[in-house]
């Protein structure tokens, strides 16, 4: 293993470990002792990534900010490799063992998506193994053609799985979200309800007839990620007639942020609120009022098979 893959494995490593305490007993609480501990490093080695706690809960939560991008296949940005250091970039150069003995046995990084035991708790399967999401999105496969009258909703039911199995699966992506939560990156700047995230109107079904609203703009935070890519597919598919007649995108996106944040919430204190069975139902009680009836009988509450 050359000198920069074993940097590469060790900053890795102390990503993980410190999502896990993070997640486990909370960011203020945790040490650095216990980081590189957990993750098997030296102090040195953890020093060379990273100066300080702050600078590694970055690294947490860009590492999240890139999986979420993954998720919802919004343009994907380079994870967290500006941590603040004197080295600049913590990508090898240099020397990690530096006051220390580096990674010991360079595991625990880049697993990224495996389960743990809140995967168990909400799936209430024993040893499965959660798959990576896919690089695009997972609608890209499903719901048929994007452009038909259902492929952005179900894009959207498909995505809000892939989003709660990622949050009941990855202590990362979970951490990260907490981070976030605890006011830990400075939210996104806003823009008008009747811009996408491209700087495009919502178009026809979008804004009209509604008084002035903002979202979060694509960037900053990840529910300010997440909040602007529901609104944009749901002004997608008012724009192409797929919602029922009414029924305003923006109102719409707003149940959806809403009832998916708050998943993540209570999931944290519950795994049980991370369960299938959960986004399922709300997904049966929401589309009766968001997409007229002969289109929703072809839309897999569920998630479409390509979603799983």
């Amino acid at each position: 293993m050359t000198r920069q893959e074993r940097a590469v494995r060790t900053r890795e490593a102390l990503i993980e470990a410190a999502a896990d305490l993070f997640d486990r007993d909370g960011q203020e609480v945790t040490s650095l002792a216990a980081v590189t501990a957990k993750a098997q490093v030296s102090a040195g080695a953890l020093y060379f990534h990273f100066a300080t706690k702050a600078d590694l809960a970055d690294a947490v939560t860009r590492t999240a900010l890139s999986r979420l991008r993954q998720i919802t296949g919004a343009p994907a940005t380079t994870p967290a490799d500006t941590n603040g250091h004197a080295n600049g970039n913590g990508s090898g150069s240099g020397d990690e063992n530096e006051g220390g003995d580096g990674s010991r046995n360079g595991g625990g990084g880049g697993s990224g998506w495996g389960g743990d035991a809140r995967t168990q708790a909400a799936r209430g399967v024993r040893g499965e193994r959660a798959a990576a999401p896919p690089a695009r999105g997972p609608a890209a496969a499903a719901g048929g053609a994007r452009g038909d009258r259902v492929g952005e909703v179900q894009q959207l039911i498909d995505t809000t799985h892939v989003l709660v199995r990622g949050l009941a699966d990855d202590v990362v992506l979970r951490a990260g979200f907490a981070l976030d939560r605890s006011g830990g990156q400075r939210p996104a700047r806003e823009r008008p309800v009747g811009e996408g995230p491209a700087g495009r109107a919502a178009g026809k079904g979008g804004t009209g007839g509604e008084r002035p609203g903002r979202w979060p703009e694509v960037g900053g935070s990840l529910r300010g990620v997440w909040s602007g890519w529901v609104h944009e597919t749901l002004a997608a598919a008012g724009t192409r007639g797929a919602l029922a007649p009414g029924v305003s995108p923006g109102d719409a996106a707003a149940v959806v942020v809403a009832a998916t944040v708050g998943f993540e919430v209570l999931g944290a204190q519950d795994p049980l609120w991370l369960a299938p069975h959960r986004l399922t139902r709300f997904w049966t009680l929401l589309l009766p009022a968001l997409v007229p009836l002969p289109a929703r009988e072809a839309l897999h509450p569920g998630g479409s098979p390509a979603a799983h």
